[in-house]
């Protein structure tokens, strides 16, 4: 259990609420009980996604559902912990005002939350280039050239200078483990598309890196 689930278990065994604050756009009232839809039945998450709109119980349910493979995307991208915590719980903010304009079209509700995270992890990188920019982020000392850490810290940057497209496809792959099937679904694409789109980040991502003369064993 990830400590932003356990967090969340702790306020369910004192009453609290989960760290969303639903009373804003959700029924007053829970409407009725819900449960983790049947995967026997391939509609009843559409089901449960249209009661959310107005049920706050409804939409626990997704969040529940949801929340530990949200929270490890965006762990895995940003490397760190507190961060991604942030993160996480800014998608379940946005999805909650957003989800009376949400559009039930068949596709996993997952996709929804994995473009909220994408666009939330992307800004976050924006924003932290910004900082370094204009000098308000202390300057890190040069690290040991030979350490995987630093070699990760070189990756992180080479993917940090893609684009948002390249970043999001990359990112559904190497940090959710999606497979091209299921980075299609959440694109909104064709696997072929998936397949080509990854070919060509993988390669922009191999040249950035092979341009950091710092970098060692993923040269290899």
């Amino acid at each position: 259990m990830t400590a932003f689930a356990a967090s969340d278990e702790a306020r369910r065994e004192t009453g609290d609420e989960i760290p969303v604050d639903l009373s804003a756009k959700a029924a007053p009232r829970v409407n009725q009980e819900w449960n983790e839809p049947s995967a026997d039945d391939p509609h009843a998450e559409d089901r449960l996604v249209e009661a959310a709109r107005t049920d706050r119980q409804a939409f626990a349910v997704l969040y529940d559902r949801y929340v530990d493979i949200i929270y490890h995307y965006i762990a895995r991208r940003v490397g760190d912990s507190l961060v991604a915590e942030d993160l996480t719980s800014a998608v379940w903010e946005r999805a909650l005002s957003a989800i009376e304009r949400y559009e039930i079209r068949g596709l996993p509700f997952a996709a929804w939350l994995y473009r909220i995270a994408g666009n939330l992890v992307a800004n976050h990188y924006r924003r932290q280039r910004l900082l370094k920019m204009v000098g308000f982020e202390e300057q890190v000392p040069a690290r040991d050239t030979r350490g995987q850490a630093d070699d990760r810290a070189v990756v992180e940057q080479a993917m940090a200078g893609l684009s948002t497209a390249d970043q999001e496809v990359l990112g559904l792959c190497y940090y959710a483990g999606l497979a091209p099937p299921e980075i299609a679904e959440v694109l909104g694409c064709a696997p072929a598309a998936v397949h080509k789109r990854l070919h060509r980040a993988r390669e922009r991502l191999r040249r950035r890196i092979e341009g950091d003369s710092r970098v060692s064993a993923l040269r290899t």
